[in-house]
């Protein structure tokens, strides 16, 4: 889910939550300025609130970050900590819901957006073609045609011919506190909004009640100016079977009448009842702590994601000069690294190496032309050890391609790799050397053999290892307490962002290597790759904090294992 999707939704299920609490508690009182000032609120505050950040707060609180564990835990169920590569089939695009959504929604607040702009259009004609007179000393626009009145900013329309001397001055005060108050801004406000949350019914009834509490501000001015209640009211009854619009303006006849009759005989509401408007500042509290709560989880889940893809990428050997992906298939699954790696039946990786030096022939025209060069053949070793799919993914010239593929060809059946106790199809990849001197092989050889700190060919390979030899890829990894997602927690509780670089809004990833030895102790942690200099230091210290490991374990013998983690420095 897109993070403008998250901060629509919030500000959607705050507007609804504000709409039930206002009419729970202030939808029958006669505060009615107050209320104006609730419902604008409400409005800013819906928006407002998804984007104040109290994050840091959060996670200093140990039960509110329990809270945000959680509902992390919630929505990465399916995150894989283990390492192991998903896939998914790759299908032609094809129309998801959520576009048909988008669609609806940006066509709604197209056509919205269009008939706000044709009533706002409607007004200024209006305001073109209406003579301007002055009655009582305030000048209105008199409407060249039979229609309510109503008001538009500081504009006061009105059809004079229809209306009695005694009903002008009625009229007059009701739409007047209109203007003076700037009612127009609540409205137009409350029209922007539902636009943009057309979808969210509760918008609609929040700007009806926005319109309706406009009128009840008007009528009880008018009240106040000494205006028979009665009379005023029936007034009101004879402009219900006029003409009426409802549009971006003030009519003196908008909606609800029986509803504004009724609060005008109401009796007020008595002071001490104002205490219950405090009752808002928890409820915006609470949606400020869910909000960002929410927020750290879904940070964390990205930054899991995020970690577990890199720490896999970096984990993953690679048994030959060149790798690639993983291949999948349908019902065979193509792996690239198992826990049991193949192995050459004669030998292991030294053998191979033996095998391909004493087989390969020396193409002549290479010979002749002093060429040497290595290519590197890329092949399955099928369940039963064959080998299948042999191809060329890098070579230093072209002439050496035909006998590298040959000779890799003619090598004999593999002990093969295993997934989980059984046998499974391993991409394999090794170099094939042409060298005029002979000493390209006896070079991989010796790599191969006395190489503690390259790959893990031995860990792969049948031979026996040193006590302190440091792997890099074994059969039982390391594990942090707890696992990857343990791991991930214990780095972003206990990361503190450098000074220097916030102040600088330095952002980036540090790649840090370390050994765990066999007592699961981390030790001689390094850059293998920085972002920032400002931030390499603060990732060295945050892995030398890091409890005991699990050790790694191969051939049931506990050992050292290197590992990398990459520390993501992010400003939120």
């Amino acid at each position: 889910m897109t993070p403008e999707l998250i901060y629509m939704l919030k500000v959607n299920v705050g507007i609804a939550l504000f709409y039930a609490f206002y009419k729970l508690f202030c939808g029958s009182d006669t505060f009615f300025k107050w209320r104006r000032i609730a419902l604008l609120s409400f409005l800013t505050l819906s928006f407002l609130y998804p984007l104040l950040n109290i994050q840091t707060w959060i996670k200093e609180q140990p039960a509110i970050y329990e809270l945000t564990d959680y509902y992390t835990l919630l929505i990465t169920g399916n995150t894989n900590t283990n390492n192991e590569i998903a896939t998914t089939a790759v299908t032609a695009p094809t129309p998801t819901l959520m576009t048909l959504f988008t669609w609806v929604y940006f066509i709604g607040v197209a056509l919205l957006s269009a008939r706000f702009i044709i009533q706002l259009l409607s007004i200024f004609r209006l305001s073109l073609i209406s003579k301007e007179e002055t009655v009582n000393g305030i000048r209105i626009k008199n409407l060249p045609y039979p229609n309510n009145p109503f008001s538009f900013w500081h504009w006061v329309f009105i059809y004079l011919p229809e209306l009695k001397e005694n009903e002008r001055q009625e009229i007059l005060t009701h739409e007047l506190t209109h203007t003076r108050q700037l009612h127009s801004i609540d409205v137009i406000a409350s029209e922007v909004v539902n636009i943009i949350c057309w979808m969210n019914p509760f918008m609609w009834l929040l700007k009806g009640e926005i319109r309706l509490n406009l009128e009840y501000l008007a009528d009880h001015t008018v009240m106040e100016s000494g205006t028979n209640r009665q009379q005023y009211q029936y007034h009101l009854l004879g402009l219900a079977n006029q003409h009426k619009q409802t549009g971006l303006y003030n009519n003196f006849n908008l909606l609800h009448l029986k509803k504004r009759i009724i609060m005008m005989n109401k009796r007020r509401t008595r002071t001490a009842g104002r205490i219950k408007y405090a009752l808002f500042a928890p409820l915006t509290a609470a949606l400020l702590l869910v909000s960002n709560i929410e927020t750290v989880a879904r940070t964390t889940e990205r930054i899991t994601n995020e970690v577990v893809e890199t720490v896999a990428a970096i984990q993953t050997p690679k048994p030959g000069a060149v790798d690639t992906p993983a291949v999948y298939q349908d019902n065979d699954q193509i792996f690239t690294i198992v826990e049991v790696m193949p192995e050459f039946v004669d030998g292991g990786m030294q053998g191979c190496l033996k095998f391909l030096m004493d087989n390969t022939k020396y193409p002549e025209q290479a010979k002749r032309d002093k060429i040497s060069g290595k290519v590197s053949v890329k092949f399955v070793i099928e369940k039963d050890g064959s080998i299948t799919d042999a191809k060329v993914v890098r070579a230093d010239n072209p002439v050496f391609n035909e006998e590298a593929l040959r000779v890799v060809n003619s090598m004999p059946k593999w002990k093969p790799g295993k997934q989980r106790g059984k046998e499974v199809r391993v991409s394999y990849t090794v170099p094939v050397i042409f060298s005029l001197d002979g000493k390209g092989y006896q070079k991989a050889m010796s790599t191969a053999k006395g190489n503690t700190k390259s790959n893990a060919t031995q860990a792969q390979s049948g031979s026996d290892f040193d006590e302190n030899q440091l792997f890099q890829i074994v059969e039982e990894m390391p594990e942090f307490p707890g696992g990857m997602g343990a791991c991930l927690k214990f780095l972003m509780a206990n990361t503190e962002y450098p000074e220097k670089a916030k102040a600088q809004k330095v952002e980036g990833k540090v790649s840090v290597k370390f050994v765990v030895e066999k007592d699961g102790s981390i030790s001689n942690p390094q850059i293998i790759k920085g972002g920032n200099p400002l931030l390499n230091d603060e990732a060295l210290r945050v892995v030398n904090s890091m409890p005991k490991w699990k050790p790694g374990k191969q051939r049931g013998k506990v050992v050292r294992v290197g590992y990398t983690v990459p520390i993501i420095f992010k400003l939120q």
